[in-house]
């Protein structure tokens, strides 16, 4: 960093956040990256450029008071004291002829409940699998663990057993809910 004729550094991208929040650096510092003698300003360096605020619209200014919330028209919200306030600011702007994408994992996507998933295998191993819709997988950790426990390894199936119909269960479950919240589900 140069500034006032005097070369400071080198320093971390914390410190150079904590620089640009406490003003000690702003866009038009004049920077250089280690090892280099090409100086540029920082609001004109990729990396540096996106510590430097963007000039953003004039935001509401929330204020504490006795009564309830209120806006006042003038561009500033009262809240009760000990009230939270929320920003929500919607960076996608619309536009009517873009459609928006939603990406969707793939996999199967059904309402399970993991624990039910993960109690049917602690009775009987596989039965967490054919819960989920499994029977192929459950048949064979079914079998797996009666072979095993012959030699007395039979509980390496069962907990495998748990584990994956509690997982399968779960993420069954959640790609279910994502595709219920994009809308794909009805």
């Amino acid at each position: 960093m140069h500034t006032d004729g005097t070369n400071y550094g080198p320093f971390t991208g914390h410190q150079l956040r904590e620089f640009v929040r406490d003003g000690r650096m702003t866009r038009d510092t004049e920077v250089n990256k280690s090892g280099t003698d090409k100086w540029c300003r920082a609001g004109e360096d990729k990396a540096l450029a996106l510590l430097f605020p963007s000039a953003a619209p004039a935001q509401r200014i929330a204020h504490y008071s006795d009564s309830s919330q209120a806006d006042t028209g003038n561009g500033q919200v009262t809240a009760a004291k000990g009230a939270t306030i929320v920003q929500v600011t919607n960076n996608i702007a619309p536009d009517p002829k873009v459609t928006p994408t939603v990406i969707l994992e793939s996999g199967e996507a059904k309402a399970k409940s993991a624990g039910t998933a993960l109690v049917l295998s602690i009775l009987l191993c596989g039965l967490g699998q054919f819960y989920n819709g499994q029977i192929g997988k459950g048949l064979l950790m079914m079998v797996l663990c009666i072979g095993l426990w012959i030699v007395m390894l039979g509980w390496i199936i069962n907990i495998w057993s748990m584990i994956d119909a509690y997982q399968t269960a779960k993420a069954m479950n959640e790609r279910y809910m994502r595709r219920l919240a994009a809308g794909a589900i009805l």
